[in-house]
């Protein structure tokens, strides 16, 4: 809703010639909403626009936009990539109730058929059907590149040889063959770590990354290729810590492609995150212009998901290194507003710390302190992930069982050195609940509980859990915040007992 408003202001202040129109009627939707998601440079999930739909399938909505960017278009469990530019317009429509869309008119009409045809979103058969999970374990890495990797590439070659023919201009030719390639690269890296094991993917990396080179082809290329710039940083990782290992593992002399030693990224990775070391990366291996850009989405998208000590660490990084950054006044004021949801929680009585959380040995000192409510316990950490998305559906999780005897708590998975950026990033979220906080190897114990009695004993991040209002785990591995309904009726069931 935020994210909403924030579109519709922009929309009044924003003159007509700095606006993309994207109209059409899509029939048959199962939900009568499409989702428009601009990158700020690559990570389209990060600036979201729900447009509703009309029962006769019309739309119109007006984007704010100062440069040409690829949007995605989702609807239906459905996506599409878009070329949008200030001041021109695209139709969009379905041949037929519930089919893809297809541009059917406006001033980016013939730009877009070409983009729609090469289709960068497309998903290959081995993800869309993957071969089970284990059943390549012991192949060779080239085998699986020849069976799977190889014709997918071949087939790629042949989109990227229609946008060439082309009646557009040669930049945009140029700028739909890269993202085309850039996303087919990124296609066979998810798989090749969905179903390949830590010694195969050295292997594989090498044989996809080794013969291309990671510089773009153009200025100001777009999301798919830094995306692809991304991964190609898990291709330096590797190769740079098979050379140390190949040098005798000596951690305190500079690393290939970072120039920095592994004690010293080790440091780095504590204070600023993960980010920085792979920013390094591409800092040292690509051109100027793509690693300025490329910092700028890391502090977009770490204050995004409101993480202020890492936030402000990597803003510092994109002002010292580029002082002149077009990015950095608008990413000031997203960690501004950090620091002012700070001040505003630093005494918020709802975020309540476990005292002498240190010394908490078991799960059910917290629990049983809380007989007399149902419990939805949050297995977490402030460096995944997965856990942080989580957490922007709990505002409607509590929403749901607000006066309900429904209690909230946090254990959050986090060495010692992390203990005040845990403890920032609670009251910046407002994350109203009981929280405590273990290292990984005081964690031992409250997992063994934790999974006494389950079947599937993996400590993976986040999990969840339920106790009833007797402080007896009845849920193990429970439902997530974003599944809704469906983790309410759970915890309804416990609550109803």
């Amino acid at each position: 809703m935020k994210i909403i408003k924030m579109v519709l202001l922009a929309l009044i202040l924003v003159p007509a010639r700095a606006q993309f129109r994207l109209s059409g009627r899509i029939e048959g939707l199962k939900e009568p909403v499409i989702t428009i998601q601009i990158p700020f440079v690559y990570n389209f999930f990060a600036q979201e626009l729900a447009v509703p739909v009309k029962e006769d399938g019309r739309f119109d909505v007006r984007l704010p936009l100062d440069q040409e960017k690829l949007v995605r278009v989702s609807y239906d469990q459905k996506a599409a990539l878009l070329y949008a530019r200030p001041g021109q317009s695209l139709q969009l429509s379905n041949r037929m109730a519930g089919g893809s869309i297809q541009p059917a008119g406006g001033s980016l009409f013939k730009e877009n058929s070409v983009l729609f045809a090469a289709d960068p979103m497309e998903y290959p058969a081995f993800l869309t059907t993957p071969p089970p999970r284990d059943s390549l374990a012991k192949e060779d890495p080239d085998a699986i590149y020849t069976a799977y990797i190889r014709p997918w590439m071949e087939h790629v070659r042949e989109k990227t040889a229609r946008i060439g023919k082309a009646a557009i201009s040669p930049r945009l030719k140029k700028l739909f063959i890269q993202e085309t390639r850039s996303a087919a690269y990124c296609r066979a890296t998810e798989f090749a770590r969905d179903i390949m094991k830590m010694d195969q993917l050295r292997t594989f990396f090498r044989l996809l990354y080794q013969p291309v080179s990671p510089r773009s082809d153009i200025d100001r290329p777009g999301p798919f290729y830094y995306w692809f710039v991304n991964d190609y940083t898990a291709y330096l990782e590797s190769e740079a810590m098979s050379q140390m290992k190949a040098s005798g593992n000596k951690t305190n002399e500079p690393l290939r492609y970072y120039n920095i030693s592994l004690d010293s990224g080790t440091v780095m990775i504590r204070n600023i995150g993960k980010s920085y070391i792979n920013w390094l990366a591409v800092k040292n291996t690509n051109s100027a212009d793509v690693a300025e850009a490329y910092l700028a989405q890391q502090v977009f998208t770490v204050a995004a998901e409101k993480d202020l000590k890492y936030a402000g660490g990597l803003l510092e990084v994109l002002k010292k290194n580029y002082p002149a950054s077009v990015y950095y006044p608008s990413l000031k004021n997203n960690v501004k507003e950090l620091e002012l949801l700070l001040e505003q929680n630093r005494r918020n009585s709802a975020i309540r710390i476990v005292a002498n959380y240190d010394t908490v040995s078991s799960i059910y000192a917290v629990i049983d302190s809380l007989k007399g409510k149902v419990v939805y316990l949050d297995v977490w950490g402030t460096w995944c992930t997965p856990c942080k998305h989580e957490l922007k559906f709990t505002p409607q999780l509590k929403h749901r069982f607000k006066d309900k005897d429904v209690a909230f708590v946090y254990l959050d998975v986090d060495e010692n050195e992390r203990d005040t950026a845990w403890k920032t990033f609670i009251k910046v979220n407002a994350l109203t609940g009981v929280h405590l906080r273990k290292t990984r190897q005081q964690m031992d114990p409250l997992w063994k509980e934790l999974l006494a009695n389950a079947e599937d004993k993996s400590e993976y991040y986040p999990q969840y859990f339920i106790f009833d209002k007797e402080g007896r785990l009845v849920v193990t591995k429970a439902e997530r915040p974003s599944k809704k309904e469906v983790l309410y009726k759970q915890i309804e069931s416990v609550l109803n007992e």
